[in-house]
């Protein structure tokens, strides 16, 4: 089975700093949550997460077609639920390029990287999340 594992260290009082390769990510609270706003909160990495795995695998299949995504933005949009305890109840992502003459072309696209997509594939899926003290 491939593993994929990530390390959080205490970087201040209210944040978390990710250490990989040659950069770092701070994970932390908006001002507003008792927070100092270093970093983006936890629910807004999942949704980059979700949206850098979906691009990764629309990028992948358009380029192995030789197909261009002309100006290609994405955005990903969650709603959050209303009662405790509080989850993202629905997730969009919308998907913008200039060259959308060939819609068919660039649907089939959407289609074959969202299949691909392992977080996507997880939160359609669900998954147990363990939590271990050690």
């Amino acid at each position: 089975m491939n593993t994929i594992e990530i390390k959080l260290v205490r970087h201040t009082k209210t944040s978390m700093k990710l250490e990989h390769n040659k950069f770092n990510i701070i994970v932390d609270r908006p001002i507003s949550k008792g927070g100092n706003e270093e970093g983006l909160m936890g629910g807004q990495y999942l949704l980059t997460g979700i949206g850098g795995c979906f691009c990764s695998n629309l990028l992948a299949a358009a380029n192995t077609r030789e197909f261009p995504l002309e100006n290609l933005q994405v955005k990903v949009t969650a709603d959050i639920s209303e009662t405790p305890p509080q989850y993202f109840s629905s997730i969009t992502i919308d998907v913008y390029c200039s060259n959308t003459s060939n819609k068919d072309q660039i649907t089939k696209l959407i289609k074959i990287a969202e299949r691909a997509c392992i977080a996507i594939n997880t939160i359609k899926k669900g998954i147990d999340i363990k939590l271990k003290l050690h």
